[in-house]
């Protein structure tokens, strides 16, 4: 018996089940490992599913209940929805009903591989995932090789006439759709980033210079590349400002410990803010939503497929991979945890020791002749510190450093919240008397923000 489960075969794909019975989830679980499949996931939940589904892509089986009550999903809407997500995958509807309606509308809606009744037969139910899997890559590999013939194709078709008109219509329709984007992101720049921005002001003001900091490198880099299609210049600012909203929900001494000193346990939790930052921006408009989603969860990705999903090349997001350049000469330049603070050039030269090397076929970014590193590096040595606005504002420890003449960069309120004077005002003598007074009445003026002058 020991031979035999050590003669049996490793099987990579990963499989979902999902079924508001405990019991069903271990018998699936425990048959599944038995024949040799290594990734078995289990929920009892059709929403949380979902979310398993977002954080493993590369899901090949899903088993789902058609019955699921535990949180007003049905398993039909549960199928339907994963396809948004995973549209290959092989999906299994396990069902103790046999209506033909609700059989054949799961078919149409949710692309339902097949049907198994319960109780099931383990062999039958086995070889079913096995039959539904081989179609799977069967269709991929028909799937590769018509995108090779239509490829093909388009090389001895591109002086027809109707191949022109629709390359044409598409790349008007692709036009239209970036305007439309960019127009979005131009409506909720002032109202959602700002306050988003505001919040990692008051929470985590390192965060917040280090977010503002790579929205305003990509916004730069998109300007350089001059294509609006391609690289809409307000959204890849966007991607940028918000790529590590995440870590708001970390503690500060956990951002602040040096990179080589940070325990397992501290390593899988500051991980996780990639999957908080995706949750974060889920109120943004859904044409905005979906150009950021890429951009923020692949943002950890490097050229040489070292990242958490190990994307290779150009399997990367390109606005992630001006992110990750732009992120980590800001960490290395300005963060204790990466060994900072460095100047621009230091910082440069250790960056060019990780370039992609085709030879060795290693390096975290794109080395290639007008890359994007490429492009980056000019712009380091065109823009100033002063430029990137790095230290705009100071919040001050209390009414003592108040001085005559500095400039306010927000409203003041008190502790009772009682307006007192509006952004941008030049503070004088009488307020500073009146700031004492409230503190003698217990009415403390709090949270004072100036704009920081520049150092000569």
């Amino acid at each position: 018996m020991a031979k035999g489960k050590s003669k049996r075969p490793k099987i990579d794909h990963k499989i979902l089940c999902v079924d508001d019975e405990e019991i069903i989830l271990r018998a699936l679980q425990r048959l599944f490992n038995y024949v040799g499949y290594q990734t078995v996931l289990t929920t009892h939940s059709g929403e949380v599913a979902l979310s398993i589904l977002e954080n493993n892509l590369d899901i090949a089986v899903i088993i789902a209940d058609e019955k699921m009550g535990v949180d007003n999903i049905s398993g039909n809407e549960f199928l339907k929805r994963s396809m948004e997500l995973c549209p290959d995958a092989v999906r299994i509807q396990l069902t103790a009903f046999s209506d033909p309606e609700i059989l054949q509308g799961a078919v149409n809606e949710a692309k339902v591989y097949s049907h198994i009744r319960k109780p099931w037969d383990n062999k039958e139910l086995v070889k079913t995932v096995q039959a539904g899997l081989r179609a799977k890559l069967l269709k991929e590999a028909k799937h590769q090789r018509s995108l090779q013939l239509a490829k093909a194709a388009r090389h001895y078709k591109k002086e027809n006439g109707d191949l022109k008109e629709d390359i044409s219509r598409l790349e008007k329709t692709n036009e239209q759709l970036q305007k439309a984007m960019t127009q979005t992101a131009n409506q909720v720049n002032d109202g959602f980033m700002n306050t988003l921005l505001f919040v990692m002001q008051y929470a985590a003001p390192d965060l917040w210079l280090h977010s503002r900091r790579v929205g305003k490198w990509c916004f730069l880099v998109a300007k350089e590349l001059d294509d609006s299609n391609r690289y809409p210049t307000e959204l890849l600012r966007m991607a940028g400002v918000f790529h590590d909203i995440g870590k708001l929900n970390l503690p500060k001494e956990l951002r602040e410990i040096p990179l080589e000193q940070l325990t397992e346990d501290q390593k899988q939790q500051l991980s996780g803010h990639v999957v908080d930052g995706l949750w974060l921006i889920r109120r943004l408009p859904e044409e905005v939503r979906k150009a950021l989603r890429a951009p923020i969860r692949e943002h950890h990705e490097r050229y040489d497929g070292t990242g958490p999903y190990q994307r290779f090349q150009d399997q990367i997001n390109t606005w992630a991979q001006i992110i990750a350049i732009a992120s980590d000469y800001d960490n290395l330049r300005f963060a204790n945890s990466h060994g900072g603070p460095r100047g621009q050039q230091e910082t440069i030269e250790k960056m060019k020791e990780d370039l992609y090397s085709v030879n060795d076929r290693v390096g975290k970014y794109d080395g290639k002749p007008a890359g994007y590193f490429e492009i980056f590096e000019k712009l380091t040595q065109e823009v100033s510190d002063q430029d990137l606005e790095r230290q705009s504002v100071e919040e001050l420890d209390s009414i003592d450093d108040v001085q005559v003449g500095q400039v306010l960069a927000e409203d003041l309120y008190t502790v009772k919240d009682t307006f007192f004077r509006a952004r941008g005002h030049t503070v004088e003598a009488l307020d500073i008397e009146k700031m004492k007074l409230y503190e003698e009445e217990k009415n403390d003026v709090r949270h004072i923000w100036i704009e920081a002058k520049e150092s000569n």
